[in-house]
């Protein structure tokens, strides 16, 4: 079958470069976006924001009437007006984006699942999920839409890793479920299939269930994916179907030209560009710089505040080793440890204001402390750390590593600290990083 497929795509591509072919071959572009992040403005480096976004997106549209334009999860989670007002407002500013769908994130979850209700009214476009049911099979938001594109029907499916329970705190999702993708997604497909010239998947996923996707369901042609931070250089393609995936935080936008013959449902062309968001390129779009500026105004005074100096650029990794080692020092712990994941952003060289701290650490968890053994630790952990199996320590993590270990057996404490107002007084009281 895929052997087949791959085959005739070929020779249909022979026959349309060579004019002779009667196939109807029509053209359609999906322009997308993933894991955005709230940067509501332009980083140091004047890459991304949704206003310069918003440009982008127009201008690209304008050479491709016939596209659809999409968001692979994660719109939330990672400014202070994302945390201060639990994500709503990111959608309403999202509103000048001029997207078409979004797939659910991880983080969509981070301000509990019953705020996700709250994300569906701020948003004219779907949100999508086939595959987040809860006991009785029931879905959170749609699994499924139909757009239209020039004369084309795309049919999108929203997924979401399977591997949900270990991205969020249990209560954060309450009843819901990411369940398996294949089992859940296949179904729907199928359901899709008929009723559209091309069916996409639009999954926050990692790069494996990227790849599952696009293998086991034969009738996706395409994957637009997010979640993983780390993009992809170039698209992967199996039997002439199609795997895309950016880099986060707006910093670039992604644009799939296809060439679809109508007839077979085949694709018999594509070309994928990473058209990165310099806001010298892109001018700010008015009617969204301006909806930026209202609620970044409502949070400015609290978090444009300069706290400190960086002598250097820190990437992630030391970033997390300061954050160690300020709850170190601030607790007196022995031992402390910061999940890299939970460690948003890096320190640039130069000032280091309030904001920088929020983008890095945007989460509201609290630290957490127990009494341990060495060899009760998870046994990376003890590898990376040096720790001695047979002592005990004074271990101080936050709330989401302690939920993610509750098979460990740790009696966790809370310390009734909140770990980003923690390290933003340890940087103010300091002055100089690192």
């Amino acid at each position: 079958m895929r052997v087949v497929r791959a085959v005739r795509s070929a020779v249909l591509l022979l026959l349309l470069l060579a004019g002779g072919t009667r196939a109807d071959v029509r053209q359609v572009t999906i322009l997308h976006l993933n894991d955005l992040h709230a940067r509501l403005l332009p980083d140091d480096r004047g890459m991304g924001g949704f206003a310069h976004v918003a440009t982008a997106v127009r201008r690209e549209k304008q050479s491709a009437p016939d596209a659809v334009v999409l968001h692979a999860g994660d719109l939330v989670q990672g400014s202070p007006v994302s945390t201060i007002f639990k994500g709503t407002p990111v959608y309403e500013v999202a509103e000048g984006l001029g997207l078409d769908a979004h797939c659910l994130g991880n983080h969509e979850f981070d301000y509990g699942w019953a705020q996700i209700a709250r994300f569906r009214e701020a948003s004219s476009a779907p949100i999508l999920s086939a595959n987040v049911r809860g006991e009785g099979g029931e879905t959170l938001v749609s699994p499924a839409a139909v757009l239209r594109a020039g004369d084309l029907d795309i049919a999108v499916i929203g997924a979401l890793t399977p591997r949900l329970s270990r991205l969020i705190k249990p209560e954060q999702a309450g009843p819901w479920r990411a369940l398996p993708l294949v089992e859940t997604l296949g179904p729907v497909v199928a359901e899709m299939h008929p009723k559209a010239d091309m069916v996409v998947v639009l999954g926050h996923l990692f790069d494996d269930e990227d790849l599952l996707v696009l293998r086991e369901l034969e009738d996706v042609d395409v994957v637009v994916s997010g979640h993983d931070h780390g993009g992809l250089d170039r698209e992967v393609v199996l039997d002439g179907r199609i795997v895309v995936k950016l880099r986060p935080y707006g910093r670039e936008l992604g644009r799939l030209d296809i060439w679809l013959d109508t007839d077979s449902g085949e694709i018999v062309r594509h070309e994928w560009e990473r058209i990165p968001v310099r806001a010298d390129r892109y001018p700010a779009d008015a009617e969204t710089a301006e909806l930026v500026e209202a609620w970044e105004s409502k949070v400015s005074e609290r978090v444009d505040v300069d706290i400190a100096r960086c002598a250097r650029n820190l990437g992630r990794s030391e970033t997390q080793a300061l954050i160690e080692r300020a709850i170190r020092e601030t607790t007196g712990a022995d031992l402390a440890y910061m999940n890299r994941g939970g460690v948003r952003d890096s320190l640039s060289r130069g000032t280091v204001t309030a904001r920088h701290v929020w983008n890095i650490l945007p989460f509201d968890n609290e630290l957490v402390e127990a009494t341990v053994r060495g060899e009760d630790l998870p046994s990376e952990l003890r590898r990376e750390r040096g720790v001695d199996p047979g002592r005990s320590y004074r271990f101080v993590t936050n709330d989401y590593v302690a939920g993610q270990w509750q098979g460990l057996g740790i009696d966790f404490r809370p310390t009734g600290s909140v770990l980003r107002d923690t390290f933003l007084d340890w940087v103010a009281a300091r002055k100089e990083l690192p």
